[in-house]
């Protein structure tokens, strides 16, 4: 019960002080990846009983702004200067004006590591446009965008 309790409390530190510096976070529990958008309103509660030797914790999650979302996961893995891996994430959002911007998330396969996020990386009219341009990225361009990335 301990070292899983110590598991816990870690995964749920990485995932606090990730989403506080406004990066996205990966976290893996028990086997489960889990993926939550830097844009995300996050609710994590912790309770322990030592009377009972229960763990009971509830995180729940949902994107703050309501037409930011997921347009594609790209398949090809981008590596930084020590060989780490990182999958990557186009985001998207409709303006005020109804045009769509996107950006890059990076988050890497080791979970010690942090996300990466890029600006804005395209405006596009609608979201067929934004999908088409996320669709058609090509590897070189993952490999720039993670150089420009915070």
């Amino acid at each position: 019960m301990e070292s899983s309790s110590n598991e816990i409390a870690l995964v749920l530190r990485r995932l606090a002080e990730m989403l506080e510096i406004g990066g996205s976070a990966t976290v893996r529990l028990s086997g489960e990846t889990i993926f939550v958008p830097n844009k995300a309103d996050v609710s994590c509660k912790y309770e322990s009983s030592e009377a009972s030797r229960e763990l009971s914790i509830r995180v729940s999650w949902g994107v703050s702004s309501s037409t930011a979302q997921l347009i594609c996961q790209h398949s090809h893995r981008v590596e930084d200067s020590f060989g780490n891996s990182y999958d990557a994430f186009i985001f998207g959002e409709q303006r005020l004006d109804g045009t769509w911007e996107a950006w890059i998330e990076f988050n890497p396969t080791n979970p010690e590591l942090g996300s990466k996020r890029t600006e804005r990386e395209t405006t596009q009219p609608d979201l067929s446009a934004l999908e088409y341009w996320a669709t058609g990225l090509e590897p070189r361009y993952l490999i720039g965008a993670f150089e420009r990335a915070a």
